[in-house]
């Protein structure tokens, strides 16, 4: 559009031009700036204006302009975001017409949005290639502190009973933090530690790849 001063004729061609257009229209680089000035000769025409009838004309001119101006801005500010929204999942949307005004908000949401993806969607992937231990931990829910169980190389015998112990022997493939298993006792394992565990523990281990069974 040409470089001409903001009236109210103007502001509401702007506003059906707006309306009608998928994308931003075409402004003057200082829009807004003149849209400021527009409203302040309004207001300080009304202060010197004497007649009742003019100052109320005045003064309905400035409540249309006001929401015409919002209305332009409300339209212009969701193809901003929308734009905004395009670019962050990569795509190339069209920003010829934004001025230096909006520039801002744009790159302030685009900003927001690409350092939310990146904390949320790598706290995701790292989150997935985190040891079982912790799934384990919290699918069981033990909260309370037990005393430490230590690592062993053959199967543990209680006081209560000498019985074989019939649990499977398994040997840990890769470092695992410390955790609560099932049966209430506290683990530290380390690759190639042998030792037999509960069958549901063992079993647990072995699917997601954290051990394999020895054959006895």
């Amino acid at each position: 559009m040409e470089e001409e001063k903001i009236n109210y004729r103007i502001l509401r061609k702007i506003q059906e031009t707006e309306k009608n257009s998928p994308i931003l229209t075409e402004l003057v680089s200082d829009f807004y700036g003149d849209l400021a000035e527009y409203l302040e000769n309004l207001n300080n025409r009304i202060e010197k204006e004497t007649a009742h009838q003019k100052q109320m004309l005045l003064n309905d001119e400035i409540q249309n302009t006001k929401k015409i101006a919002a209305s332009i801005y409300e339209q212009r500010e969701k193809k901003i975001l929308l734009a905004a929204i395009s670019k962050a999942r990569g795509g190339n949307p069209d920003l010829k017409n934004m001025i230096d005004a909006e520039a801002y908000l744009y790159e302030s949401v685009l900003n927001v949005m690409l350092t939310s993806r990146k904390k949320y969607l790598e706290k995701e992937t790292k989150k997935e290639s985190e040891d079982t231990t912790k799934t384990i931990e919290t699918e069981e829910k033990k909260e309370e502190k037990i005393e430490e169980h230590p690592k062993i190389e053959e199967p543990a015998k209680t006081k209560e009973t000498k019985q074989k112990n019939t649990n499977p022997l398994i040997r840990i493939t890769k470092d695992i933090p410390e955790f609560i298993g099932t049966d209430e006792k506290k683990y530290n394992l380390k690759n190639n530690d042998v030792l037999s565990l509960p069958e549901d523990m063992g079993e647990m281990l072995l699917k997601r790849g954290a051990a394999e069974k020895i054959n006895k």
